[in-house]
């Protein structure tokens, strides 16, 4: 894993050299990476230190506590432009899971995963892949549509879904000088299992808002945690719904510019089982021109 880093980190160094051309203000880079469907190339990398917290007497476990998930998502984000302001995107999630291997619940999103137990194991999660196309602008409305999947290539015991799952994604966001506000949703229902017995299809949402406010010289106050719906679950068990704050800045890194981002979540709504208490996210997003791009 770190060696894939590195060498992603080089070979990133490499391009932004290559394709330098007329450079935009730190102020300016900022603001178009606030949209999710902008047109710039970048290389997100993002590690969740969520705190997990189970209750033997809801698990019907002999044991109890707290303990923590690490989570590291690798997201390389090439959109293509199209005709009429319209973008082409695709934005595969690498997952890389540092969980418990004793006690946990079937998980049907990477992104989201709770563990508990004495041992641990970090292994490669599942991929997820939203793709679609959309209309962009750095002011006013953009919006898109698409298909998004989850595929079952986790090698972790516990943080697994051991299906292939599939559905609908939408997003939609209002920016103007100061602020950009919006959402990614995202719906997957189980189509098939890999094989392993006993699996449920999976049937769950996963919206992520995000409220960002621009700040003088490429800094922002922001907040982009993900509410999550497992529509399977019993009762009062199927939402967690986590509030959030953060900080964000744009800097450069030798010729390269790179948006750094550090964000405290916690769940307010939550499972009775083993539930997500809160999560530190880091993110740096490193920046490569995009070659077809115009904004």
């Amino acid at each position: 894993m770190k060696k894939l880093l590195v060498g992603g980190f080089v070979a990133v160094s490499l391009l932004t050299t290559a394709l330098s051309a007329k450079e935009k203000t730190m102020e300016e880079l900022s603001k178009e990476m606030s949209n999710p469907l902008a047109q710039i190339w970048n290389l997100s990398f993002q590690n969740n230190y969520t705190t997990v917290k189970v209750d033997k007497n809801v698990l019907g476990t002999n044991v109890s506590g707290t303990d923590h998930v690490n989570t590291t998502l690798f997201q390389p984000v090439l959109p293509i432009p199209l005709k009429n302001g319209m973008t082409a995107f695709a934005r595969p999630v690498f997952t890389y899971i540092d969980a418990p291997t004793g006690y946990g619940i079937h998980v049907d999103n990477p992104m989201e995963a709770t563990a508990f137990g004495k041992n641990r194991e970090a292994k490669l999660g599942d991929l997820i892949l939203p793709m679609g196309v959309g209309v962009v602008k750095m002011k006013g409305w953009s919006y898109g549509i698409g298909a998004t999947f989850i595929f079952p290539t986790s090698q972790h015991k516990t943080i697994a879904s051991h299906q292939y799952q599939a559905g609908p994604t939408v997003l939609a966001l209002y920016a103007n000088e100061d602020f950009t506000i919006g959402t990614h949703i995202q719906h997957w229902w189980g189509i098939a299992d890999d094989g392993t017995d006993g699996i449920k299809m999976a049937n769950h949402t996963d919206i992520q808002y995000f409220v960002i406010y621009n700040l003088p010289h490429a800094w922002q106050l922001r907040a982009s945690p993900h509410i999550t719906v497992n529509w399977k679950a019993s009762g009062g068990n199927k939402l967690t719904l986590p509030l959030a704050f953060g900080v964000g800045k744009m800097v450069k890194i030798g010729p390269m510019p790179v948006q750094l981002m550090a964000e405290y979540q916690k769940a307010i709504i939550k499972p009775d089982y083993i539930t997500s208490e809160d999560t530190i996210m880091i993110q740096a997003n490193f920046i490569i021109k995009n070659p077809f791009g115009k904004l």
